[in-house]
């Protein structure tokens, strides 16, 4: 019977969950008398949870996976916006000490410690309302926020550090007095927010408010999640966040100071990242294969780091792609090889377009991408990504900069603040839709102002090849490269990451 025992769970979304299987495997190195139980949906989140384990080399996977247990609660795919009863029902059966069966493999899990610690998600209120119903305040629950802390100061903040403040409050007091729907209400009071209003979040230059959304999306991911994310931070015992002093140094300390203010704690513990047993040039399986294959093509013909990615995540894609096309004919036209990624339900690519991409030579498109096998491999130089943090982690991990086409959430300060280092750059005239097109914060006081045409942005890519080709490229890179080693250093003896870790686990776990 274990001693102690840590639970966690997130809504369905890969971005909360890929720095988790990292962060319990840090703990169970750690700690060699405690488990780890993480309740997670079916089907491809829980499949795509088991692959990353995979990367657990096997001489350490004897040693923690009797530890781990990963218990898929729905046995099929859901959405991130589905509440989970399975949960409660998993939850309570594990405080009582009762067997829980996992829905994927039949497997059961039983003779474990009532749970001890929670790490959920703060956009999963259903789990942590359930945890405190069942377990009072006997276990603590800690909020698992994915993001930087400069973007959950402006998503979920005080207003005082560029936030919006604790708008559920606002809604909860709308649905009680005139029974609306929630979604309904969150939508309108977000578009009352976007006011023209300049935000100053610390660490990165000042922006419009309507520059957090510079993408028209067809998601209501902004209006439900975080508005969740405002209410769950302010009352779970505290926060850890998946980033690093060192690449947000403002931000992190205003962070902590919010969170004392509230008498909570604050773990800064990333970068957050399985390191792959695999060699950057060998392939688990088939549809690797073929990826590195072309790899090696385009390295052989045109050398190291000749290979521009592109990938917008699981979710995001640009409502319209023309603007994309473009960029792809620039690259044909310009002979720079490229591999393009379209993983998101939204995505789509015609026939037309993936010929022309096929017959260019230099070109591969997919719709599912080993995303961090592209990167470590030597042909790849440039990552033009949404810049969502699990990306931008892991372009620092393989030191692939970046060239941020940022949509919502996250993204827009990830992109600020790399760019703020001399470390990345951002497209500015991809930007689309009534509020994507203002007029941005840094041309204020300028005489040229984007047009966010698609002209624009073909003219604006073209000039960029050239710059990311010339000394203002290779001091990006060489800036970018330089904060991915600070990053790495994080996990030394004495550095943010592993004493914090440590600080937790004395004292919520010993």
């Amino acid at each position: 019977m274990a001693i102690k025992h840590i639970v966690a769970h997130n809504v369905a979304a890969w971005g909360p969950y890929k720095p988790l299987a990292a962060f319990a495997v840090r703990v169970l190195e750690h700690r060699a008398d405690v488990h780890f139980s993480i309740l997670i949906q079916g089907g491809m989140m829980y499949h795509k949870f088991m692959r990353e384990l995979d990367k657990i080399s096997p001489q350490h996977r004897s040693e923690l996976l009797p530890r781990l247990h990963v218990i898929d609660l729905t046995g099929k795919d859901i959405s991130p916006f589905d509440a989970l009863p399975e949960f409660a029902t998993a939850f309570q059966a594990l405080y009582s000490s009762h067997s829980v069966t996992c829905r994927s493999t039949g497997m059961t899990i039983e003779g474990l410690t009532p749970p001890t610690v929670a790490v959920i998600d703060p956009f999963a209120s259903y789990a942590i309302d359930a945890i405190r119903s069942i377990a009072g305040s006997a276990c603590p629950v800690f909020s698992w926020m994915t993001a930087p802390a400069g973007s959950a100061l402006r998503l979920c903040g005080p207003e005082e550090y560029g936030g919006g403040g604790d708008m559920s409050i606002k809604i909860e007091q709308e649905v009680a007095r005139t029974g609306r729907n929630a979604t309904e209400l969150a939508r309108e009071l977000f578009d009352q927010l976007i006011t023209g209003q300049v935000i100053e979040v610390p660490g990165v230059p000042p922006m419009y408010d309507y520059e957090w959304h510079p993408q028209e999306i067809e998601s209501e991911w902004d209006h439900v999640l975080f508005l969740a994310g405002q209410k769950y931070m302010r009352i779970t015992n505290g926060t850890f966040c998946v980033s690093s002093s060192v690449y947000e140094t403002e931000a992190i300390q205003v962070a902590k100071e919010w969170m004392k203010s509230m008498g909570k704690e604050w773990y800064t513990i990333g970068p957050l990242s399985l390191p792959d047993s695999v060699p950057p040039t060998q392939a688990h399986d088939k549809k690797e294969l073929s990826v590195i294959n072309f790899l090696n093509e385009m390295q052989s013909k045109f050398g190291n780091k000749s290979v521009l990615f592109i990938s917008f995540g699981t979710i995001f894609w640009p409502a319209k792609p023309e603007k994309l096309w473009a960029i792809l004919e620039e690259l044909i036209a310009a002979r720079k090889p490229f591999i393009l990624a379209h993983t998101s339900p939204l995505a789509y690519v015609p026939n037309e377009k993936k010929q022309m991409i096929l017959e260019s030579g230099i070109g591969m498109e997919m719709t599912w991408s080993p995303q961090e096998k592209i990167l470590s491999h030597p042909a790849t130089g440039w990552f033009i990504t949404h810049g969502g943090w699990n990306s931008t982690q892991e372009a620092l991990t393989h030191r692939v900069p970046v060239i941020y086409w940022p949509f919502s959430a996250d993204q827009p300060y990830n992109a600020a603040r790399t760019c703020q280092l001399d470390a990345g750059f951002e497209l500015i005239e991809v930007r689309t839709g009534e509020i994507g097109t203002r007029k941005p914060f840094r041309f204020e006081k300028g005489s040229h102002l984007p047009s966010f045409t698609v002209s624009a942005a073909r003219e604006e890519f073209r000039s960029l090849l050239q710059r990311i080709d010339g000394e203002e490229g290779r001091v990006v890179r060489s800036n970018f490269e330089h904060l991915g080693r600070l990053m790495d250093e994080t996990w030394n003896d004495g550095c943010e990451a592993k004493e914090n870790l440590e600080l937790f686990l004395q004292r919520f776990v010993d």
